[in-house]
């Protein structure tokens, strides 16, 4: 009879070790259903219109459909520029610089546009890059600089399109 008892003390303990992992599951499942509809009400309020600002617009335009950070991720047409060559700003002694860049904007039609706008958009690089000592162009902080500084004049020169990026894809200096 003791042995029955310890039989039935086996088997309780072995039906709440099952008890335990199903438990654990059930209780993954309830965390994992209410982070899915946290994320779902997030994103639903994030694109459902209303709630975002006016300047979030700038990297949906022209793609109809597409809300947040999705269209932002998405890569838009890009121009390549003719390599620039320009003598820089160092008085010691000669310097060249030779960059080429890429720029993205918003869509097709922004892209036909800068187009038109090339001869201008070169002159306004090539005057902003002579203007530039060799330190001033050197490290990832001066590129982020120019960069900035290249947008910049771009809204300037082109006005109208929507330009997402100005990417620097050679740049040597001698």
């Amino acid at each position: 009879m003791a042995e029955g008892a310890e039989g039935g003390a086996a088997s309780k303990g072995g039906g709440g070790s099952k008890l335990v992992p199903i438990l654990l599951i059930v209780n993954l499942l309830l965390v994992a259903a209410v982070l899915g509809l946290f994320l779902m009400k997030g994103r639903a309020g994030a694109g459902g219109g209303g709630g975002h600002a006016e300047g979030d617009e700038k990297h949906v335009e022209g793609k109809p459909g597409e809300h947040g950070k999705e269209a932002s991720l998405a890569p838009g047409p890009t121009t390549r520029l003719a390599d620039f060559v320009v003598h820089l700003r160092n008085p010691d002694s000669d310097r060249y610089a030779r960059l080429s860049f890429e720029i993205e904007v918003a869509t097709e039609e922004d892209k036909n546009r800068l187009a038109g706008f090339t001869p201008r958009v070169r002159d306004g690089f090539i005057a902003y890059l002579s203007d530039r000592t060799f330190e001033e162009l050197r490290g990832s902080e001066a590129i982020t600089r120019t960069k900035q500084a290249l947008e910049q004049r771009l809204a300037e020169m082109a006005p109208g399109v929507a330009v997402r990026g100005v990417y620097v894809t050679d740049l040597v200096i001698q």
